[in-house]
């Protein structure tokens, strides 16, 4: 299991994914001190905002990316069979690969969160909060790329079906609130069905608005359970895709 995850960790110094998702999130950081000086008021807060949620957004398509790509390239060259060749089960060879991913994704926050620390938050319990669920996130993505890879033909579908998930996720709360002012303000069934059915869909789907608020960075974290929104789901989810990657992979003929 530890030659695995030493492995992937090869492959993402091999692949430059390191130097260039930090490349990015300096230029990101600079860019984002650049807007925030055009700003009225509030220079500070608003190139700390900006910052925040597009270093969020580099790591997150990066590593989505890189764990697709990565994972059918292996497929394609038979480098799982050489892994399953060795003592070593299906299911501990899709958490080894977990487990890889999440230590290159926590190797990349790492030095985020510092860079984010570097320009100043506001409230530093917020800081805390915004990196600590950045980094849940990431494990979270991870664990979706890798069973969207294992379970989709190619790298390119994996990658879209990643991006329109999160971007889902993430936007969820929007919709919700949207189906909300449209009921207020029309009766149609139409409107009605689609409230309850987003209504519905958000509480099946992980709420990843919850995570990494770049509110957080300003004004902090205003009660402990937004701690729980996040950490609990993790724990839900985050197994949950990594069971239906081991059952999707113990279904495949090598």
């Amino acid at each position: 299991m530890f030659t695995s995850i030493r492995y992937i960790l090869i492959c993402a110094l091999r692949d430059k994914l390191f130097i260039g998702l930090i490349a990015g999130v300096l230029i990101a950081a600079f860019i984002s001190s650049m807007l925030g000086g055009t700003a009225f008021l509030e220079e500070h807060e608003m190139a700390l905002s900006y910052a925040g949620a597009s270093a969020r957004l580099m790591l997150i398509v990066g590593l989505i990316t890189f764990c697709c790509f990565h994972v059918k390239s292996a497929l394609d060259t038979r480098e799982i069979d050489v892994m399953l060749s060795r003592p070593i089960s299906r299911p501990k060879l899709v958490i080894a690969y977990w487990l890889g991913f999440a230590a290159v994704s926590l190797l990349l926050v790492a030095p985020t969160a510092l860079v984010v620390c570097a320009i100043g938050p506001q409230s530093y319990t917020g800081f805390a909060a915004w990196a600590t669920s950045l980094l849940l996130e990431t494990w979270f993505v991870v664990a979706m790329a890798l069973f969207a890879s294992l379970a989709l033909k190619s790298a390119v579908s994996s990658v879209m079906a990643c991006l329109g998930f999160y971007v889902l996720s993430r936007m969820m709360a929007f919709f919700t609130m949207d189906a909300d002012s449209l009921y207020n303000t029309a009766n149609s069934p139409l409107i009605m069905v689609s409230k309850y059915a987003l209504k519905a869909i958000s509480a099946i789907l992980p709420r990843l608005d919850f995570f990494a608020k770049t509110e957080w960075l300003v004004y902090g974290v205003s009660s402990a359970g937004q701690w729980r929104l996040f950490l609990l789901q993790t724990l839900i989810y985050v197994p949950l895709l990594l069971a239906a990657a081991v059952i999707d992979f113990n279904r495949k003929e090598f």
